[in-house]
């Protein structure tokens, strides 16, 4: 992690996502910016987390260890998302991996500035319960995933969630996975039904698959192949 001492850069970006709308004015003065490069940590499984982070420039993904120590992708989050909002409430050790898809930039608080600062603030209550929502929605649409829907309906609407917002409307073109075999394993599948499921999609023309991403050729589709799941 590389701090950017740059406050005009910091003011551009709290102006151009509007956070001075959400966050109180003596707070601004103790915006820090981060960079991350390609692969880097921002957040580690276990650690208490130091700062709040609001993701400005780049992609991070959201990640679990399973037992068997593979790694099995959750989300992907694009500007404006917020980081360790989870914990500005409790002292919660990360139960999550984070780490940056590309060159990423974050504004960062200190998670003790914003508990003694910002809690009696309503704006940014509401910014934070309009976050961990979402969050709360999108975990109870992967749990879904192992029902016992279809295949086809359950990794339509994986993709969907991993490159649609809040909204159900297109944020990623493509998704960076690094095999097949962990989407078999979140769904509770083998690798060759989800091989062959994958190749369906794709002689349909709703994707394009190689050996380490998935093309969303077509949305509206995909949508349909979802809507079981995610309507």
């Amino acid at each position: 992690m590389k701090e950017i001492g740059d406050r005009k850069q910091i003011a551009e970006y709290l102006s151009r996502f509007d956070l001075t709308a959400f966050l109180d004015k003596a707070v601004m003065d103790q915006f820090e910016l981060h960079r991350f490069e390609r692969g880097e940590d921002i957040f580690t499984i276990d650690e208490r987390p130091e700062y709040l982070y609001f993701l400005v420039k780049g992609k991070v993904k959201v990640s679990i260890l399973l037992r068997n120590g593979n790694r099995v992708l959750l989300r992907f989050c694009v500007p404006l998302s917020l980081l360790g909002d989870l914990e500005v409430a409790n002292d919660f050790a990360v139960k999550t991996s984070v780490s940056a898809v590309c060159e990423s930039e974050l504004l960062s608080l200190q998670l003790s500035m914003v508990r003694e600062h910002m809690m009696n603030s309503s704006a940014f209550l509401k910014l934070i319960l309009r976050e961990l929502s979402f969050k709360l929605y999108h975990n109870v649409v992967v749990k879904t995933l192992t029902s016992s829907a279809p295949l086809k309906t359950r990794i339509a609407s994986y993709l969907l969630l991993m490159t649609s917002d809040e909204r159900n409307e297109r944020m990623l073109d493509e998704l960076e996975t690094e095999s097949q075999a962990e989407i078999a394993e979140l769904l509770g599948a083998s690798y060759r039904h989800v091989n062959r499921v994958l190749n369906e999609l794709s002689s349909e023309g709703v994707i394009e698959v190689s050996r380490s991403q998935i093309k969303i050729v077509d949305f509206d589709m995909l949508k349909n192949s979802a809507s079981d799941l995610y309507g």
